[in-house]
């Protein structure tokens, strides 16, 4: 991180501290919840500040001089050494992002430092138009004619999916989403029929010295949702709000807390949630752990695994006040 980003960085999460305090009191006088709302725009907002670390007025100019601003953001420093490398080797390269903000400055920072008409292909891109070549697939095409180095920029969402770009064997994702699915049928827009070279994909990530950024902890969470991914039993979901917690500052303080969980919590939630926080729970204390099927499971709905050892665990909650859960269904 740069002093500049890692300013920007604190100044939002005191922000944040200061409108979720509010926030609490207002709750507590009767008002409604809103700590969900702020959580995901602090979330937001680092995430911005990560990819783009200028104030938020000046994300869209197009007056941005490249040796202040690399100064500014390694991680633009970073891209711009890796295109000299990758154009030495006379390739082709995609680079991912959601942000269309982003999807414009790269655009213009790379089209400047390599004389190239970068081309970006998002939502407002159409799948079809009159005029050919400035439909989705007329520019997809224009970029893999093209012999040599050359550079687009796609949307993650929009066009993480039914489009081959097998000309380019470079694949960067300059942000991610929040569910690792979709960044993977992004990647594999180049390993289709016809890709003769090896792919290389790019996580770029900003770190810190003193504390797990935004964009670590992303890395990590993205991480845990792939190896789940990979049993058949869990499937793959988006990151939740809450997995943010225990996300740190630059001051060493915890901007997300954990929260003690209650009995009165307990006994309101469904049996689902139950297993699925019991899942968590064993998680947090190192096991790799399995939610089992509806049905079909034997009465197991837990698998932790922690080294060599194995636990099979039947979750039961009763809401009954004063009777006992009985050992009949164990």
């Amino acid at each position: 991180m740069s002093p500049k980003q890692t300013a920007l960085y604190a100044s939002i999460l005191d922000a944040y501290r200061r409108q979720r305090e509010a926030a609490e009191a207002a709750q507590e006088a009767g008002g409604e919840a809103t700590g969900g709302a702020l959580l995901l725009s602090m979330l937001h907002s680092l995430r911005m500040v990560c990819a783009d670390p200028r104030e938020p007025g000046f994300r869209g100019s197009a007056d941005v001089d490249e040796a202040a601003y690399r100064k500014l953001s390694p991680k633009m420093d970073w891209l711009l050494d890796q295109l000299d490398a990758i154009r030495a080797k006379d390739e082709k390269v995609i680079i991912f992002t959601e942000f269309r903000e982003i999807q414009r400055l790269l655009q213009r920072m790379i089209g400047r430092r390599f004389g190239l008409a970068v081309a970006v292909v998002n939502g407002d891109t159409k799948a079809q138009t009159e005029k050919v070549g400035m439909s989705r697939q007329g520019i997809i095409d224009a970029f893999q004619r093209r012999d040599g180095f050359n550079v687009i920029v796609l949307s993650t969402t929009a066009v993480g999916f039914g489009v081959n770009i097998q000309a380019a064997n470079h694949v960067i994702h300059f942000t991610r989403p929040w569910n690792p699915a979709k960044e993977d049928q992004a990647t594999d827009r180049a390993y289709r029929i016809g890709q003769t070279k090896e792919v290389i994909v790019y996580y770029p990530t900003v770190a810190a010295q003193n504390f797990v950024t935004f964009e670590e902890k992303l890395h990590n969470l993205l991480a845990n949702k792939r190896l789940l991914a990979g049993d058949m039993l869990n499937g793959c979901d988006e990151i939740s709000a809450n997995e943010w917690r225990g996300l740190d500052g630059p001051d060493g303080s915890v901007v997300v807390e954990s929260r003690r969980i209650s009995g009165e919590f307990l006994g309101s939630i469904q049996p689902l949630a139950f297993e699925r926080l019991c899942v968590r729970l064993l998680t947090l204390m190192g096991h790799t752990t399995y939610l089992t099927p509806s049905s079909g499971d034997g009465g197991v709905d837990v698998v932790a695994i922690k080294g060599n050892e194995g636990l099979l665990i039947q979750c039961k909650t009763i809401s009954v006040t004063g009777k006992e859960l009985g050992w009949d269904g164990v």
